[in-house]
């Protein structure tokens, strides 16, 4: 049996995540509410923002007279899906994870703040999370090629180089890469 721990639970790894729309980090073994984390943390999320103007204005934008409140929509945005990868890891702020924020295909700072996932070297973009995810289903390519307003060819084209792209063969394959990537979630 392969039992698989959070981040943060038993490792120096700190991972955030949203549960019932209240921020948490897990750190240390125990979980806390987010106005708890650790200064040197804050301070890490503080430099990246500032390092990266764009994702100042954004924060500045949103949340104009609160800088905890641009700190945690950072880290909210950038890593609220709890998965079994660190958001910090040896004191260093990761890329960022795809979780399914209500809020995709609708905030204007899409892909500012929240990142698509890395893979084989190269970002995903909405619509290859949407076929990884899709295809995950027993749903026809036609169907699927219909709910995302494609052409049979087009999607057959989407198809083909999202698979070169992530180096897989079979439709078996890409759910796995859509778990390992946490991009295929279950509604239970």
């Amino acid at each position: 049996m392969n039992i698989r721990i959070y981040p943060g639970m038993n490792c120096h790894g700190l991972e955030f995540f949203l549960l019932d729309n209240e921020f948490k980090i897990i750190q240390n073994g125990s979980v806390k509410n987010f106005n708890e984390i650790p200064y040197q943390v804050s301070q890490l999320l503080e430099e990246h923002i500032a390092n990266h103007s764009e994702i100042e204005n954004a924060l500045t934008e949103m949340h104009p007279n609160s800088r905890i409140k641009r700190i945690e929509q950072f880290a909210k945005c950038r890593f609220g899906g709890l998965d079994f990868q660190p958001d910090i890891k040896d004191n260093v702020l990761q890329d960022g994870e795809y979780w399914p924020c209500p809020n995709h295909g609708f905030c204007k700072h899409e892909g500012i703040l929240c990142k698509l996932p890395i893979i084989n070297g190269q970002r995903l973009n909405m619509n290859e999370v949407k076929l990884i995810q899709l295809s995950a289903t027993n749903k026809t390519n036609e169907v699927i090629a219909e709910e995302m307003n494609l052409a049979l060819g087009t999607f057959h084209q989407l198809k083909k180089y999202l698979h070169e792209k992530v180096a897989v063969q079979t439709k078996q394959e890409l759910t796995k890469i859509g778990i390992r990537f946490s991009l295929i979630w279950s509604k239970d």
